[in-house]
């Protein structure tokens, strides 16, 4: 890989890596809490017993049930996730700021962009999203940052095959 490419474009190049992957590799690492990339996703309490953070198994478990998403996928997924969530938060932001009234800001949002207005979501996102915005898309840019973290260390594994095996 050429080292003067952007970030993406290299990971890009990368051998695809599913994101079922990961959870080979969580079973692989003698103590995943001390990963630093998803170690802090895990942990042990003061009573000597493993806890997780709750976003964790349901990443994996989405990982699980499309055995065709690939690590790069997830990351490009989490990555648009955290960017609608912030595009959506700066145009809220002016809508209001213009004095729009609560029940138009969802038909704007959705005559501004699709992603931004929950087109194609399931039935009553958009209601739960405007009863609480902020929590709803800090929830959303959560369970990204969760899915963009399994997702690099999936791949990372890759990239560390590729460097540890060089002649």
């Amino acid at each position: 890989m050429a080292p003067d490419l952007p970030f993406l474009e290299r990971l890009a190049q990368l051998p695809a890596v599913t994101a079922q992957s990961t959870l080979a590799l969580l079973e692989r690492l003698p103590a995943v809490q001390r990963d630093p990339v998803i170690g802090p996703l895990f942990g042990v309490d003061d009573e000597g017993d493993t806890v997780v953070n709750p976003l964790a198994p349901m990443v994996l478990q989405q990982f699980k049930d499309k055995p065709d998403l690939t690590c790069y996928a997830a990351l490009l997924e989490g990555l648009t996730g955290i960017w609608n969530a912030a595009v959506r938060a700066a145009v809220v932001t002016r809508l209001r700021a213009a004095g729009l009234p609560p029940d138009d800001l969802l038909l704007r949002l959705a005559t501004l962009s699709p992603t931004l207005g929950f087109t194609g979501e399931k039935a009553g996102l958009s209601r739960e999203w405007l009863a609480d915005p902020f929590m709803q898309d800090a929830l959303l840019v959560q369970q990204c940052v969760v899915r963009v973290l399994f997702a690099l260390r999936g791949m990372a594994e890759v990239r560390a095959q590729e460097l540890t095996t060089r002649a």
